[in-house]
């Protein structure tokens, strides 16, 4: 099984490396990096560890980086690809249980799935919950974090056109757009990790805003299944 792993990164250059490195020592997937126009020393260190990694000359934003790495990945015929952040939030030794998931579902999207526990600030706690609520009625099936970005996607998908957004909340309308083409959802617990302070890129805007007005432009929209 052909298996990509996909990072977005932006101005991440303090956390990057190790990422990478817990990666190579954990699993012998590929992995492409999606430099999203840093202006820091992010790609300098993925160029200096030998993994791949396409640039975008300036920040576009992390829907339009994942994209880029499902263009990739699609033209490479992978079999499936498994998103990940740049910041330590994901465990690489969660890896295997997506893949098991994976290889006795092969048409199911594999999902992250947190716990809002005290390692979750309060405005991300409220933010998820409201978020993951507000997704799970419009498409029918039970979400439990809509914003976690440890997630694989079988390869079958990555032609189909997720979502215009460029930003976070691509990640949000992408399960809306799977789950209204009738693909089922599976779940792998995760723990709770939020970066230190000023490593988040995620704004208020993004996270609250932004996903509102989604929502509410979903209902407006043709989700029928079509090729990029």
């Amino acid at each position: 099984m052909k298996g990509l792993i996909l990072i977005s990164a932006y101005n991440c250059d303090s956390t990057i490396g190790d990422v990478l490195k817990d990666l190579k020592n954990i699993t012998d997937l590929d992995i492409l990096v999606i430099n999203d126009g840093s202006t820091d020393n992010t790609y300098n260190i993925v160029k200096k560890s030998g993994i791949p990694i396409i640039s975008h000359e300036v920040n576009i934003g992390k829907g339009a980086a994942l994209q880029t790495g499902f263009n990739y990945a699609k033209d490479k015929n992978f079999d499936f690809v498994l998103t990940m952040d740049a910041d330590k939030q994901h465990p690489a030794v969660r890896i295997a249980d997506f893949i098991r998931e994976h290889e006795q579902h092969p048409n199911d999207v594999i999902l992250g799935k947190r716990k809002r526990d005290k390692n979750m600030p309060m405005t991300r706690k409220l933010s998820n919950s409201i978020s993951a609520l507000l997704i799970s009625w419009r498409i029918g099936q039970k979400i439990y974090d809509a914003q976690c970005g440890f997630r694989l996607i079988p390869g079958k998908y990555l032609t189909w056109h997720f979502s215009d957004i460029k930003g976070f909340i691509f990640e949000s309308e992408v399960l809306i757009t799977l789950a209204l083409n009738h693909v089922n959802f599976r779940f792998i617990p995760i723990p709770t990790i939020y970066p230190e302070a000023g490593q988040t890129k995620m704004t208020y805007f993004d996270s609250t805003f932004g996903f509102i007005f989604m929502y509410i432009s979903s209902f407006f929209k043709n989700y029928k299944k079509r090729n990029r």
